[in-house]
């Protein structure tokens, strides 16, 4: 790829800059004149979150970027908004709404719609002249961009470990869980060394559902003694309708026999169980008042004592409320000892999905070796395969550091580029830091006319540099100005 053009915009102020495809510096006698804003606006025209710099508001912009792509053919890209981008392929306008289609957009751009390549991608090309040159492996490119190395050697390997990575993050949000409430348990036994008693939560959740519970078996035990009440009513009236109709049953041997309540079989055996229920049913209901009545004089106990705290503290309100929480410290424990266990084989499959037998982690490793003895900073001993994941950046300071990520960087693109079978721009800001002298940056300049002759470069910086040709960028008071 290679970036042509770009034209800013800023209200009343106004400018085109004309790229190289070979070397570009972009340059200024002094520092804060608009050097590193050129840069992010270049980035920010590709669609990228770019954060603004202190003199200017990329959002209140206007930015038109040409560029070449090996995929795609020459693109225009106009972006006048942060939340979208008109992209101009062959006359045809497609609009991509940001972030969210910025995928497609750099599919486009890039020819790839691998998503573990594409969100790497700065991350391998572009410095930052803030967090660019500490940047190794893992971390934040710019603003919320981030690198990271396994992701990017998955993508440019093929590798899946969607299902792997989406337990990681189901296991470390509920070990995060679990050890916020060992925290919590600590904290309670701190609590009870330091004070003389725990109060009671006023109006505690238990009482208030038990005496919801308990109102409404009432009316249900109620509901009960009426319709036992109405049953024994009905059996009454039904013994004085019988008694009154004074009916007569004529038996087989001609006798003739006055009905009576009396003479019903089973008749007094229903009386009896209807009152047997109804003196249970009022038993039951006279326990079920007893304890609401329990309740609510203990709720009056815990209203006078409520009266009494609302002139505690909010840390003692606190304290007193993460007191009443249950938990068990070994069961918690527990819990997370067996979390950590499955996160870490999770993460060891993971590592090793990506990292064993995978030819791209071999040649990555094999660039890296090759630059860091040209700048002087180790060798095969000294950074084996596995250096290439190494989280201990303690032992990297100055200008180790600086020429260890220029090493890292170059290693990346020239797998990216050679999987992707395009050519990546390199973009560096301010690439001679405060703790690194001319000859290790001309070591760095060396290898790049030697090796990246084809790609594009653009460099920010008050220095200038040994290249061949260089088209230059001078930006004096402020990059753009009144037209």
């Amino acid at each position: 790829m290679i970036i042509r053009s770009i034209h800013i915009k800023e209200g009343m102020f106004y400018r085109k800059i004309n790229f190289s495809p070979k070397v570009n510096l972009v340059h200024s006698l002094k520092n804060s004149t608009g050097k590193t804003t050129l840069l992010r606006l270049v980035l920010y025209s590709l669609g990228y979150n770019i954060p603004n710099t202190r003199k200017m508001k990329f959002e209140r912009c206007e930015v038109e970027s040409v560029i070449d792509t090996e995929t795609s053919g020459t693109i225009i890209l106009l972006r006048t908004a942060a939340d979208y981008i008109v992209a101009t392929i062959n006359g045809n306008r497609n609009t991509f709404v940001l972030p969210e289609q910025q995928h497609q957009l750099h599919a486009l751009i890039f020819g790839t719609d691998n998503k573990d390549i594409l969100d790497n991608l700065l991350g391998a090309f572009y410095l930052d002249q803030e967090k660019g040159w500490t940047l190794l492996n893992r971390g934040v490119v710019i603003g919320s961009i981030r690198f990271n190395i396994e992701t990017l050697i998955r993508g440019l390997s093929g590798r899946d470990c969607t299902d792997l990575l989406n337990t990681e993050v189901r296991l470390s949000r509920e070990l995060e869980k679990y050890r916020q409430i060992s925290s919590v348990a600590k904290y309670q036994e701190k609590i009870e060394k330091e004070s003389d008693y725990i109060t009671i939560d006023p109006y505690s959740e238990k009482l208030v559902i038990e005496l919801e519970q308990l109102t409404m078996e009432k009316k249900l035990i109620k509901k009960e003694l009426c319709r036992l009440d109405r049953a024994i009513s009905d059996n009454s009236q039904f013994k004085k309708f019988i008694s009154e109709m004074k009916l007569l049953i004529k038996t087989p041997d001609g006798k003739m026999i006055l009905v009576t309540s009396e003479n019903i079989v089973g008749y007094d055996d229903n009386i009896d169980y209807l009152i047997a229920k109804h003196k249970l049913v009022s038993a039951r209901l006279s326990d079920v008042l007893d304890n609401i009545k329990k309740i609510e004089l203990q709720h009056e106990k815990e209203a006078q004592q409520l009266a009494f705290l609302e002139s505690e503290s909010f840390t003692e309100t606190f304290d007193r409320k993460i007191s009443n929480i249950s938990i068990n410290p070994v069961t918690v424990k527990r819990e997370i000892n067996q979390l950590e266990n499955k996160l870490s084989n999770i993460r060891k499959s993971i590592s090793d999905r990506t990292r064993v037998n995978n030819s791209i982690v071999s040649e990555m490793h094999e660039a890296v070796i090759k630059y860091a003895i040209e700048l002087d900073i180790g060798n095969d001993e000294t950074m084996p395969p596995s250096y290439l994941f190494t989280s201990n950046l303690k032992e990297l300071t100055g200008a180790v550091l600086h020429k260890t990520v220029f090493a890292f960087r170059l290693a990346y693109i020239l797998m990216i580029e050679k999987v992707l079978e395009i050519k990546l721009p390199i973009i560096l800001d301010s690439p001679r830091g405060k703790e690194i002298d001319k000859e290790n940056v001309q070591l760095m300049i060396n290898i790049l006319k030697r090796d990246f002759s084809d790609n594009q470069i653009i460099i920010a910086s008050i220095f200038e540099y040994d290249f061949d040709e260089v088209n230059k960028i001078e930006i004096n008071n402020r990059l753009v100005e009144m037209y």
